[in-house]
């Protein structure tokens, strides 16, 4: 495929892992125009949007926006979504654009739709316990059909019908539990914001159950690697996983409990006098069940997967999460979170 002023459209620009996206496609792919979906635009987002990568033009909107989605897809060689993984109306939207772009004169090429999801389309739903994993996932081996949780994987299955026409090209990356500062407008991850809110609202930090379920971890620069990765694979020419054999997880060989993750959590608000003791327990099941359906879904489950697929066609490596620390990291990543989101902390466990 000709990369001579490819154009992108991004959704998830202002996002935690959209801002490292850009930053990595600055190095990556920094003549490619970028037209990044974003919401509340002021002078200072675009700002700072714009120095993240040379090239990137706004337009404002949100994922509601579906026509507005369609349109600027249609215009787009290449479409990144790294917003709301599971958001319908904003992927069909999307692959209604592609379809539309793929069947006029002026595309000469397959456009191209990378997406993410997440390990959790994985997850065993043990509602906080350890159980004997079913299977360990390799992407090379995955399939949509063996996933429990339909809930998780309905777009992922609308993308993977939708390049059986050969209209689109799509690519499906699922990074596990993400850490690290990011470089954008939104700085901490929606996990950690979430375990933040949820201590905030119980009056200490906690877990989905007892919190012995374990999942794979990356660094989020290694995350937005492997994006550039995989699109420059789908650019080069060679035969790369796409379509039905288009997911790529993405995690490094370490893995982490729960309650481990959410005691970091704990230690560090304790430190800072937000709540009344250290470490993790289980939250109530009223606090638990405020999160929702994606609660013990997500950070109820374990997810046992390998990255095969990065490794074997790019020769990725999670290189930032060797080198940068989950332990060592994810105390400052956490004060960070309480001061973005200006939290109250209450509950019984809260210092007064």
């Amino acid at each position: 495929m000709s990369t001579q002023s490819l154009s992108i459209f991004l959704l998830g620009a202002t996002g935690y892992v959209g801002g490292q996206v850009l930053v990595s496609f600055s190095a990556d792919f920094p003549t490619f125009p970028i037209c990044a979906l974003a919401r509340n635009l002021s002078p200072s987002k675009t700002a700072q949007l714009k120095s993240l990568h040379p090239k990137v033009e706004t337009v404002e909107g949100s994922l509601t926006d579906v026509s507005l989605i369609k349109e600027e897809a249609a215009k787009a060689d290449i479409v990144i979504n790294v917003a709301a993984a599971g958001d319908m109306d904003s992927v069909t939207a999307i692959l209604h654009g592609l379809k539309q772009r793929s069947n006029s004169s002026q595309s000469s090429q397959t456009p191209i739709y990378i997406h993410m999801s997440g390990t959790g389309i994985a997850g065993d739903n043990a509602r906080g316990e350890l159980i004997t994993p079913e299977r360990l996932w390799i992407d090379t081996e995955f399939n949509l059909n063996n996933v429990k949780d339909k809930l998780l994987s309905r777009a992922c299955e609308a993308i993977v019908e939708a390049s059986k026409t050969g209209e689109i090209r799509t690519m499906i990356v699922l990074p596990g539990l993400i850490y690290g500062i990011g470089p954008g407008v939104q700085k901490t991850s929606l996990p950690h914001r979430l375990f933040v809110n949820t201590a905030a609202q119980a009056g200490h930090s906690g877990t989905w159950g007892p919190g012995r379920n374990i999942g794979g971890f990356v660094h989020l620069k290694d995350v937005a690697s492997a994006v550039s990765a995989v699109l420059k694979g789908a650019l080069n020419g060679s035969t790369i996983g796409e379509g039905e054999r288009g997911f790529y997880f993405v995690v490094s060989k370490y893995m982490i409990s729960m309650s481990e993750f959410s005691g970091i959590i704990g230690d560090t608000l304790f430190k800072n006098g937000l709540i009344s003791k250290p470490g993790s327990s289980p939250f109530s099941a009223s606090v638990a069940d405020s999160a929702g359906p994606f609660g013990y879904t997500i950070f109820g489950s374990s997810q046992f997967c390998r990255a095969e697929r990065l490794s074997s066609e790019f020769g990725w490596t999670a290189e930032h999460t060797e080198r940068s620390s989950l332990w060592e990291t994810l105390p400052g990543e956490i004060e960070l979170a309480v001061k973005e989101m200006g939290l109250v902390f209450k509950g019984e466990g809260a210092k007064r």
